[in-house]
């Protein structure tokens, strides 16, 4: 079934209730499949079936609950949103500052204007607060209300209304002391507290930003009728473009004319620069150091590589992880458990004073406090936060999480199946090992490099195209007089008046290569290397290895997962004896040889049914099947050649350690969800308890309500911070 998937800007959430309450009514519309509100990126993603559901009837659903919603487009931001939070705040904190003033006089500030100690001048003042910069709550709770739920808006417009409307009843009467005072500073403390939350959420989205900016703006478009300048977005597939020295390339393409170094160390990782030439693939966003380049457009906007990879972290920061269950569970109950603490407040305070009129402002103040200090907020926001900041900071390290899911799942893990090829090695076959034997033709290896290089030369065969590599730098090769190959034996070439044969010992005696063969030949092949023999004019002239290399960092990651209690095996489709040689070098004990990309699955499954929960890590190409059946799949790749639809968890210019990077972070990730949800239980168990007993005044209640939320977002910010 084909399905779509917008994802639409929410405004006007305050906590977590607003999410849950969103996600609830758009489900019941007809033709959508699933819907995700994140609280943290203020945005909704709807899975829909095309033609089935009207996006602007969705919109308008959202709408009627007292949202604000449009479809997300990157020209679009918060500015507009956050400088109306900024004017009611200051309008807000302008008529507060009476009221401060009055309770510092009250704590022995020797003076205070006559004006401020006038009721009547208080209710106005008051007035003004609770109906111009608190209209929002009200307008909040209302919808709320109407659609069957409550939110953080429903407390605040009611602990507030309730000092409010008790302070003008004590003016009716002409008696009394008045709580104008709570409500203004509430509303505007709670104001402060959206702000600073705001400002710290964009904190934990700068690693996405980071990425968007990379994005080229403008592009040279190259026409038989000359260049001209156009916006990125309208390039088209086959549309070619000129890139000059310094500049970014606009899209992903392939050079057609120029030659120049391109840094592509922010797709790759690679530091040095990659000679591009006619017929090379060119990445967007990379960057063209030398010379000029005329590129054929082939991917652009979202199918490009940067354009894939934000995606990715768009997908990942805007998805659930599972833990999030449980704060959605707690906030749809909240609110009305909350208020009912509140009335059992008021009730036993009330009674408790005798039923009396003096009884009221305490019974009402320690109700109200209750409805302040309670705060569902810190729950909604301490999954979404961290997975934000977990992902960014994963994407600056070249790791890439499909979502929260994964992030989550990725701490769990207890066994860890690793390819060899790719993932353990590089991949590419090199020359690891020479032994020039003496006495001889050749003074020095790299004499015995260059002759075996020269003599491959017209070979199709990998040898040559290795040998050739390992030559490169060593001058110009000289073309062999004559060539012979024969097929699963070697080669036999004249180079430079030379008789050169390279095959195997069988193929040498067979040509009659006369020599003792030196005892490194047994050592290397025991470490799974391929011995290449090279004879000279009827001589044993040399040896060469040849390997697929192992990657530096193998050893020190394979150690560190084993450090962290995971359980490594090898699975490969190399033999046996190649397998193991590399494993004894990385320190791997359990080796599974000789497998096909079947085999793999069901090694997965085996351990699945045990219980065990299983990662495999990968090409991501050749690996897809076994990436898919485990519990966390994790693509390795060197850029944009990496199957980020593959797996879980993409790493892209980074190795093994790659995955120990990433295993940290979600360990971090988790603990810091952890802790923020304990904190936010923590909170309220506490402070509700507290202000029912009458220890905390409404005003204290409504400032740790505010600044609930904006702790939880700043804990988050600490995994900017951890060591990985």
């Amino acid at each position: 079934m084909e399905k779509g998937k917008a994802k639409l800007r929410i405004t006007g959430m305050h906590c977590a209730a607003c999410a849950t309450r969103i996600e609830r009514v758009v489900k019941r519309q007809e033709g959508v499949l699933d819907v995700n509100v994140n609280l943290a990126l203020e945005r909704a993603t709807v899975t829909y079936i095309p033609g089935a559901v009207d996006l602007e009837e969705l919109i308008d659903r959202v709408e009627k609950l007292g949202y604000g919603a449009h479809l997300d487009q990157p020209t679009k931001d918060s500015a507009g949103d956050r400088r109306r939070q900024w004017e009611m705040f200051v309008f807000s904190l302008i008529l507060s500052l009476p009221f401060l003033w009055m309770m510092a006089h009250m704590a022995g500030f020797p003076y205070i204007p006559r004006a401020f100690l006038n009721p009547r001048v208080q209710w106005v003042l008051a007035t003004e607060i609770q109906f111009v910069a608190g209209w929002a709550f009200y307008v909040g709770a209302w919808k709320s209300l109407r659609s069957g739920s409550a939110n953080m808006d429903v407390l605040v417009a009611l602990g507030t209304s309730a000092a409010y409307g008790y302070s003008v009843w004590m003016i009716l009467r002409g008696s009394g002391h008045l709580y104008f005072e709570t409500g203004a500073l509430i509303i505007t403390l709670v104001r402060l507290g959206k702000i600073l939350e705001a400002h710290a959420k964009t904190r934990t989205a700068d690693a996405l930003a980071e990425l968007v900016s990379l994005q080229v703006k403008l592009a040279h478009l190259w026409t038989r009728q000359g260049e001209r300048d156009v916006p990125v977005q309208q390039l088209q597939v086959g549309d070619v473009v000129v890139v000059r020295p310094g500049e970014q390339i606009p899209a992903d393409g392939r050079v057609v004319a120029g030659e120049s170094d391109v840094d592509e160390s922010m797709m790759t990782g690679e530091m040095l620069p990659v000679v591009k030439r006619a017929g090379d693939l060119v990445y967007g966003a990379t960057l063209n150091q030398q010379g000029t380049l005329r590129i054929q457009v082939q991917r652009v906007g979202a199918d490009s590589a940067l354009g894939r990879i934000i995606g990715l972290i768009e997908e990942a920061q805007a998805s659930k992880a599972p833990v999030q269950r449980l704060a959605d569970a707690i906030c749809n109950v909240f609110v009305p458990v909350v208020i009912a603490i509140s009335a059992g407040t008021f009730g036993v305070w009330f009674f408790v004073g005798g039923g009396t009129t003096s009884a009221l402002p305490t019974a009402l103040m320690n109700a109200v406090a209750v409805l302040l200090i309670a705060c569902p907020c810190p729950f909604g926001l301490a999954t979404p936060t961290a997975v934000m900041v977990g992902t960014g900071r994963a994407a600056q390290m070249g790791i890439f999480f499909k979502g929260g899911e994964a992030l989550e799942q990725l701490h769990r893990v207890q066994v860890m199946l690793l390819d060899k090829t790719g993932t353990l090695t590089r991949g590419r076959p090199a020359v690891t090992d020479v032994r020039v034997i003496r006495p001889g033709p050749f003074r020095s290896r790299n004499d015995l490099i260059r002759l075996a290089a020269s003599a491959e030369g017209p070979s199709e065969h990998p040898l040559g195209r290795i040998l050739a590599e390992e030559a490169a730098g060593l001058g110009p090769l000289p073309e062999p007089e004559s060539f012979v190959s024969s097929s699963g034996g070697g080669i036999r070439a004249v180079v430079e008046g030379r008789a050169v044969v390279i095959g195997s010992g069988r193929f040498l005696a067979e040509c009659g290569v006369k020599g003792v063969v030196p005892p490194e030949k047994d050592l290397w092949e025991s470490e799974g290397k391929t011995v290449i023999q090279v004879g000279v004019d009827g001589r044993l002239a040399g040896l060469i290895a040849v390997s697929d290399v192992l990657l530096e960092e193998s050893r020190r990651a394979v150690k560190a997962l084993q450090e962290m209690g995971m359980e490594l095996v090898m699975v490969t489709g190399d033999n046996r004896h190649t397998a193991e040689a590399v494993a004894r070098q990385v320190g791997i004990r359990h080796v599974l040889a000789e497998l096909s990309p079947e085999d793999k699955v069901r090694v997965i499954r085996k351990y699945l049914k045990k219980g065990r929960k299983v990662a495999m890590v990968g090409d991501g190409i050749n690996d897809a099947p076994a990436l898919a059946a485990a519990d966390v799949g994790i693509a390795v790749g060197t850029g944009a050649d990496v199957a980020l639809d593959a797996a879980d968890v993409a790493l892209i210019g980074t190795g093994l350690e790659g995955v120990v990077r990433a295993v940290r972070l979600s360990r971090a990730t988790l603990r810091n969800i952890r802790q923020s949800l304990f904190w936010a239980l923590g909170y309220n168990i506490i402070g509700i308890p507290a202000a029912a007993a009458g220890w905390l005044s409404p005003l204290i209640a409504g400032a740790s309500m505010a600044f609930s939320s904006v702790v939880v977002v700043l804990g988050a910010l600490r995994l900017k911070r951890v060591r990985i």
